[in-house]
């Protein structure tokens, strides 16, 4: 049988003080004569009472909690992003908690729903399944609400946002400053705004250097190691390219897996581009060419943005940028 958690009357028992005593000096009341809270403190250790700090949130209507819901777990960037946030967060005395939607539009909003329920200071999430109106709809009623890695019409000034399409647009011209015309590009699901944003930067880069005409492009319904190995081997028997650019380092990792198994060289036949320098990228063989942010510095970015949305402070500080890092998967035609 479990023993039974010391109580405050407990507390105020062994310390030989009111309840009201013990309260006061559990809420830190500056009118609390000094002894009198060391022996409440003495007392409360030795009997082995903690406080339900919750429990007191939730009475008061207000808690220290911020949360955080990603698209999945498994996405390799977030790694860095999640522990930034964590620790500008960590630093102001709130308490970090992360999950997962598994890209549901119902479990966005069951958890927007949930922590805003639960009285939650601050809510951060990556939403690829709700509209537009259905999150500026739920934000009039959640608790403080950020979007991380979307545009959200009418609800710009809470969301945080990288220009996408002008960095895929510079690697295309990359590519295509080294002699390629023949681009291969392997997308994510152009449906969700961020693949469709590198989408559109492809295009653009594409059309600005006359090259409409070549434009090629395979979208994939996930945006992983397995999804460019797949669509690379199905596209490598026509191969009417010299480059491919991928919307990320997993399906640059996957291609050049199909490439190498076809019997092909990278750089030597086919050069590839990926987005968002995950760490392996530099220790692929060859080393990957790709888009590059501080992981650290835009998890900083998000725990600062919270933050001053929960306490109504103005916040100018600007998203972190992108640079591309050249290495060896890029062939000069």
């Amino acid at each position: 049988m479990n023993k039974k958690k010391p109580s405050v009357l407990e507390v105020a028992k062994e310390a030989g003080v009111s309840p009201a005593t013990v309260s006061r000096v559990f809420n830190n009341n500056l009118k609390v004569n000094p002894e009198m809270k060391e022996r409440v403190l003495a007392a409360s250790k030795k009997i082995g009472y903690k406080r339900n700090f919750y429990a007191k949130a939730l009475i008061e209507g207000k808690t220290k909690f911020i949360g955080l819901i990603l698209t999945r777990f498994e996405i390799r960037h977030y790694t860095g992003i999640v522990s930034g946030a964590e620790s500008v967060i960590d630093d102001a005395g709130f308490i970090f908690i992360v999950t997962s939607s598994k890209y549901s539009k119902n479990r966005e909003s069951d958890k927007i729903t949930l922590f805003s329920d639960l009285n939650f200071a601050g809510i951060v999430i990556i939403s690829v399944g709700l509209s537009d109106e259905e999150i500026v709809d739920i934000s009039k009623k959640s608790s403080p609400l950020i979007i991380f890695d979307r545009k959200v019409k009418g609800y710009e000034d809470k969301c945080i946002y990288f220009d996408y399409h002008g960095y895929q647009k510079s690697i295309i011209e990359l590519l295509i400053n080294k002699g390629h015309k023949d681009i291969l590009h392997l997308c994510g699901p152009i449906r969700l705004q961020v693949y469709r944003e590198k989408y559109n930067g492809y295009i653009s880069a594409m059309n600005d250097h006359h090259l409409s005409e070549r434009i090629h492009y395979i979208e994939c319904e996930g945006a992983t190691n397995e999804a460019g190995y797949t669509a690379m081997k199905k596209t490598l028997k026509e191969r009417p390219f010299t480059a491919v650019a991928c919307q990320n380092d997993q399906l640059a990792f996957g291609a050049m897996s199909a490439i190498k198994e076809y019997g092909l060289t990278v750089p030597g036949d086919i050069s590839i581009t990926g987005f968002n320098d995950v760490p392996e990228a530099a220790f692929t063989s060859p080393s990957l060419t790709t888009v590059n942010f501080d992981y650290s510095a835009v998890g900083n970015f998000i725990g600062k943005k919270i933050l001053s949305e929960i306490k109504k402070e103005r916040f100018t500080d600007s998203v972190p940028k992108f640079k591309i890092i050249e290495r060896k998967s890029v062939k000069t035609l």
